[in-house]
């Protein structure tokens, strides 16, 4: 039988942290090994535990968690980080990509989908709250690119780049380029990349 992958739990509200202990340790594939309330408890049950995954509140008392995410991966890094979290204001969001957050759930989601998203998330993808997108298009953009550095992504994509080379050429972290192509997606209505590219094209953005 397969090992159940750790979980440290980083939530500092007793009845939040009783609710996901309970969806994650009823999992076949997930255990709570350990919980902190505060950021100064954090980095001991890292070296105690050694989990795979830490699900993080970013409200947690203390110092500000995002500016600790990489030295957590730079000790561990195999270490999944994703919140859980209320917070869907856009500047945070882009913040815990910067940071190297692996998911960015919210409270809001559906319990029932938590351990579904960390499976994905084990298997390598990067997972972003439904209800986050619907936060971020609450106002109908018509397909049009709403900044330059989208403009840009879209005429990269179109030339072949990777997400690898794009974030280098324009200077954002792959993940951060990751984002901006699902958001591109969501508002285009397109399944692909390629299916975008064309969309872009339509438009005469590239």
């Amino acid at each position: 039988m397969t090992p159940k992958k750790k979980v440290l739990l980083v939530e500092d509200h007793a009845v939040t942290r009783v609710g996901v202990k309970h969806v994650v340790n009823a999992s076949n594939d997930f255990e709570v090994v350990g919980e902190a309330e505060h950021s100064s408890q954090i980095a001991g049950l890292l070296q105690e535990t050694r989990p795979d995954f830490v699900l993080l509140d970013l409200r947690i008392p203390g110092e500000n968690v995002l500016n600790m995410v990489k030295d957590w991966k730079k000790d561990q890094p195999q270490l999944k980080v994703v919140t859980l979290t209320m917070l869907d204001e856009q500047p945070i969001v882009h913040s815990a990509i910067e940071a190297g957050v692996d998911g960015y759930l919210l409270k809001s989601d559906d319990l029932s989908s938590l351990t579904k998203n960390l499976n994905e998330i084990a298997s390598g993808k990067t997972v972003y709250s439904k209800n986050l997108k619907l936060s971020f298009n609450r106002k109908p953009q018509d397909g049009k690119v709403a900044n330059k550095k989208e403009k840009q992504i879209l005429t990269l994509l179109g030339q072949g780049k990777t997400y690898q080379e794009i974030g280098t050429e324009i200077g954002l972290s792959k993940r951060t380029v990751e984002y901006h192509v699902g958001r591109l997606k969501d508002r285009f209505n397109a399944k692909t990349v390629a299916e975008l590219i064309g969309r872009a094209k339509e438009q005469m953005l590239i």
